[in-house]
């Protein structure tokens, strides 16, 4: 999906993916950087279905689900 001028225009820009996974980390939903192809820039989207997930995402879902294991089986 392609980023429209006036959603890339609301979004802030980083300089580096960098920068936008350490913000993405204390969102408390999951984000991920893209690199806009209007602006060049790096912006965050929610969009995760399908798409590689940054590391630290990957490591909070499966904690998340370990928790659900527990109470489950408690």
């Amino acid at each position: 999906m392609r980023t429209k001028p006036g959603i890339c225009q609301r979004k802030k820009r980083f300089a580096s993916e960098e920068e936008a996974l350490r913000v993405a980390e204390k969102a408390p939903f999951p984000l991920r950087p893209y690199r806009c192809e209007l602006c060049g820039h790096i912006h965050l989207t929610g969009r995760t279905k399908g798409m590689k997930l940054p590391a630290f995402e990957i490591a909070r879902r499966r904690a998340a689900k370990a928790v659900r294991r527990e109470n489950a089986e408690a």
